[in-house]
C-alpha cells in the first residue's frame, strides 16, 4: 500500500523518460514539476525555487537535498523545507510508480510550518 489512497494520482511520464541523473520535469495541472530520484526513490517538488525561480531540475544535488542554480538555495525533497533558508519551501508531490509509468498527487501540498 502506498498510504496515498485518498490521493487522486495521475500519469506524469515513464522510467525511461529521466535522465541519467535521475531526473525529469512534468506538467502537474498548471505547475511544472521536477522529479528527483534519491536512493532509488522518487520525489516530486516544484520547479520554479520561490527565491527567483530558479530551475531546480537543473540543480546541484547532494543526498536529499536540491540545490537552485541561480542562489544556491537548498531544498529537501522529502519534506520541501529548505535548510539554509528557514522559512523558506517548496510545494511537494506524492509519487507512485506502477509499472514503469510515474503518478504524480494532483494536489501538491506544502510540509506544515
Amino acid at each position: 500500500m502506498d498510504g496515498h489512497a485518498d490521493e487522486h494520482f495521475i500519469p506524469v511520464a515513464r522510467l525511461a523518460q529521466l535522465d541519467e541523473r535521475g531526473r525529469a520535469v512534468v506538467r502537474v495541472g498548471e505547475e511544472w514539476v521536477a522529479l528527483v530520484r534519491v536512493d532509488g526513490r522518487l520525489h516530486a517538488v516544484q520547479q520554479a525555487c520561490p527565491h527567483r525561480g530558479g530551475p531546480l531540475s537543473e540543480g546541484d544535488q547532494d543526498g536529499c537535498l536540491l540545490y537552485c542554480p541561480l542562489h544556491a538555495w537548498a531544498f529537501d525533497v522529502r519534506t520541501g523545507d529548505s535548510p539554509t533558508h528557514p522559512g523558506a519551501r517548496v510545494r511537494i508531490y506524492a509519487v507512485r510508480v506502477i509499472g514503469d509509468e510515474i503518478q504524480v498527487a494532483a494536489s501538491g501540498r506544502l510540509p506544515a510550518p
